[in-house]
């Protein structure tokens, strides 16, 4: 559990002075929300009427019959609206979690978009509440999947940009509440952005985040499709449906590039974004059908969440992570569940960061978490709810381009963003955010400024509200990366994002040239940005990459290394360079580059793959075993590393250890011959036939062979089961192509033996 932030009190379900101070001091004292909000149909109470004096009987009883049916029409209003609803049997409840990556809210059925097709999530929508001014704290992938699993936002987890950072183990996640409590916990993910190395996969029993089977290393773009995912979800589902539990199941399929499967290429060929969108709300239904078919949907909560939106060139940008405008951060957000309101639709902006304490509170989970979200629940069953403030950020422009980073906070109906030059938008009368009202001296946008520096600082457990930073408190948030926040000495610093358009756009336009495949042209623009952005780490990944897709593995080494003379101290560099390197076949030089990634970074993944290669190459067993374990530490699931490990135990005589890797991997892989076949063997060496048997009667259903049948013999003449050791055998020596001829005349002697034996 993460400890409370010095002069800040969190928390979830405490009294109401503790909540009250908590607010307070976090800065989310915000003014009531000017937008209307509708929580169902007829949620206002009919007038009461004005008592007469001294009224007559026929007065009195129809006053009388008035009130009963006004009493009835209230009472039903109520009911369908939620207004004082209250929930019971919450304690056998699953939970099941949805995120759908780079989903607008505003591309959806349910939110009113007609160009598409999504009937699942519409009907979701149907069956539960809407929320339609949802937002995400911060419109990348990986970060904003923490704020969603811990409830903070990212100035208290820490995470702000994809595949640099890595949740800490003292965050408290939501699969680990929910596992404390005795629920089988799973995760079923789409993309590398929230592979399990990036820490995600705290409290969860099973985080299958298999991408590309088979492979050692995992590509930066590796994804799954929603029908793999789902097909995922529902083995999964199938062993586990008896038992209380709670499942992510993350679908990717709108990201950048758009292309969908022909059938959703062909109907939405004019906007194939829309195709991608349909294509998962197809799955998002069938996993929904899954609750359905084993029986769990009438006790499960179901959450579905868009984790950011997408731009599409409305300011420049295209895709997401840049901006913090209204295209990329607000996102569906829908809440379904046994005994909560249907066909309601909330219009109170809430956050991501909700949804964690929301999800405990509707449980009844009365533990204290240190949250930066408030449960919803309330408004959920037609109460009211105090208003917060919502915290927006994007280190995306500092880390990716060197450009200044955003950071934004939504109070009432006014969003501003702090940069180089602010802005300021009245979002009720200026929804697609055109005129931006910051002026200097403006009074709306002091005040925003006030609240978000002091939301910052106290998740940085810095300067208290009332009064001004020491120096070493403006060093500690120039430290966190939050330079704007930290005092005019670091004004002008770094560029606005909006200055740098034109930049933007050859970003942009190298990055389509390569998806493209017109490499040379893709890394002619890198070139370019090279140049533009000389002391990026990107610029030099960028353009190596491109450069290693054409075979240009000594070009890409150079521009590695001329980066590394920039910034001598980045381990990502290194670990490209030592994988360049083992590419054009220098395995000396790649060892010495992956060595000098690990001294920086123990952890680089990469270069202990390069590591475990070289070292395998050169016959070094034990240094190859070294370093596939610390390689599996960060990747346990790994196949190809497993595989390697089982083979060079069996190298170094490690019989023991390698039945034990190796019955890990037949587990995993029950289809999988190799690793049942090589199993059997080790097992039969060892000289545990009992153990062998059943392995090796799987080997010949699924493949038979003439060494599956040797070893079947083998085992069954040691356990004395004398027949089907004939039979093995004689099914051996029915096909001998390729076998050793000893085993051959040694099979055909035993079997001889075995039938003057039987006779």
């Amino acid at each position: 559990m993460v400890k409370p932030a010095p002069g800040r009190v969190s928390g979830l379900f405490m009294g109401k002075k503790k909540r009250r101070k908590q607010k307070l001091t976090s800065g989310q004292e915000a003014t009531p929300l000017s937008r209307p909000e509708e929580i169902g149909p007829g949620t206002d109470k009919p007038p009461r009427a004005k008592a007469k004096n001294k009224p007559g009987l026929r007065v009195l009883l129809v006053a009388a019959t008035l009130l009963v049916v006004l009493a009835a029409a209230v009472l039903v209003i109520k009911q369908k609206s939620g207004a004082g609803r209250t929930l019971s049997e919450t304690g056998n409840w699953n939970v099941l979690l949805i995120t759908l990556d780079t989903t607008r809210a505003d591309r959806l059925g349910c939110y009113g978009y007609r160009g598409g097709s999504t009937p699942s999530l519409d009907e979701l929508a149907a069956a539960g509440t809407r929320f339609q001014n949802a937002y995400c704290q911060v419109p990348l992938t990986l970060p904003s999947h923490a704020s969603i699993l811990t409830g903070l936002n990212p100035c208290r987890h820490g995470l702000h940009n994809n595949g640099n950072y890595a949740l800490l183990p003292e965050f408290h996640t939501l699969a680990e509440i929910l596992k404390e409590r005795g629920f089988r916990t799973a995760a079923v993910v789409a993309s590398f952005s929230v592979d399990s190395r990036f820490g995600l996969d705290q409290g969860f029993d099973t985080y299958d985040d298999s991408f590309e089977p088979g492979q050692a290393n995992k590509s930066y773009n590796a994804e799954r499709p929603a029908d793999r995912i789902y097909e995922t979800f529902s083995r999964w589902l199938e062993k586990n449906y008896g038992s209380r539990f709670f499942a992510w199941v993350h679908f990717f399929d709108p990201h950048f590039p758009y292309n969908p499967p022909p059938e959703f290429a062909r109907k939405f060929q004019s906007d194939l974004y829309d195709g991608e969108v349909a294509f998962m709300d197809r799955y998002v239904g069938r996993v929904i059908e899954l609750l359905k078919i084993y029986g769990c949907y009438d006790r499960t909560l179901i959450i579905i969440a868009g984790d950011h939106g997408e731009a599409f060139g409305e300011k420049v940008e295209q895709g997401h992570g840049l901006f913090l405008y209204e295209m990329s951060v607000r996102v569906p957000f829908i809440v379904v569940g046994p005994g909560l309101p249907s066909g309601q639709v909330i219009n109170r902006p809430v956050r991501l960061v909700d949804i964690l304490p929301t999800v405990a509170d509707l449980l009844g989970i009365k533990q204290q978490f240190e949250v930066d979200g408030q449960s919803l629940k309330p408004l959920l069953l037609g109460r009211k709810l105090k208003p917060v403030d919502i915290y927006l950020e994007s280190f995306f422009p500092r880390e990716n381009y060197g450009w200044s980073e955003l950071l934004g906070i939504i109070s009432g109906d006014w969003k501003y963003i702090q940069a180089p030059k602010p802005e300021l938008y009245n979002l009720q009368t200026d929804p697609n955010e055109n005129i931006n009202l910051y002026a200097d001296g403006n009074r709306t946008a002091a005040r925003l400024r006030s609240r978000l520096e002091e939301m910052i600082r106290a998740a940085s457990g810095l300067a208290a509200a009332g009064r001004k930073m020491t120096p070493t408190e403006q060093e500690r948030l120039r430290s966190l990366g939050y330079l704007q926040v930290a005092g005019p000495k670091t004004a002008g610093i770094l560029p606005d994002p909006k200055d740098r358009l034109n930049e933007l756009k050859v970003y942009q336009e190298a990055a389509w040239l390569e998806l493209k495949g017109q490499l040379e042209a893709a890394e002619k623009a890198y070139v370019r940005l090279v140049e533009m952005a000389p002391t990026l780490e990107s610029s030099y990944l960028n353009l190596s990459r491109v450069q290693g897709l054409q075979k240009k593995h000594l070009e890409a080494a150079g521009t590695l290394n001329r980066g590394l003379e920039v910034l001598p101290g980045s381990d990502r560099l290194l670990a490209k360079l030592a994988q360049t390197l083992l590419l054009a076949g220098r395995k000396a030089e790649a060892m010495e580059a992956a060595g000098r990634a690990l001294n920086i970074n123990p952890a680089n993944y990469d270069a202990l793959m390069v590591a475990l290669s070289v070292s395998e190459e050169q016959g070094k067993i034990d240094q190859a075993l070294e370093y596939a374990d610390r390689a599996l530490l960060i990747e346990p699931e790994n196949e190809m590393i497993r595989l390697s490990k089982a083979e060079n135990l069996v190298r170094s005589g490690r019989q023991k250890e390698a039945s034990e890797v190796y019955a890990g991997l037949a587990a995993d892989f029950p289809e999988n011959v190799l690793y049942n076949l090589n199993l059997a063997v080790i097992y039969n060496l060892l000289g545990e036939y009992e153990k062998s048997l059943p392995v090796l009667e799987r080997v010949v259903r699924l493949k038979p062979s003439p060494k599956a049948y040797l070893n079947l013999a083998i085992a069954c003449l040691e356990t004395n089961r004398l027949p089907e050791a004939v039979r093995a055998f004689e099914l051996y020596l029915a096909d001998t192509r390729g076998e050793d001829p000893a085993n051959v005349s040694r099979a055909r002697e035993r079997l001889s033996q075995l039938k003057s034996m039987i006779r």
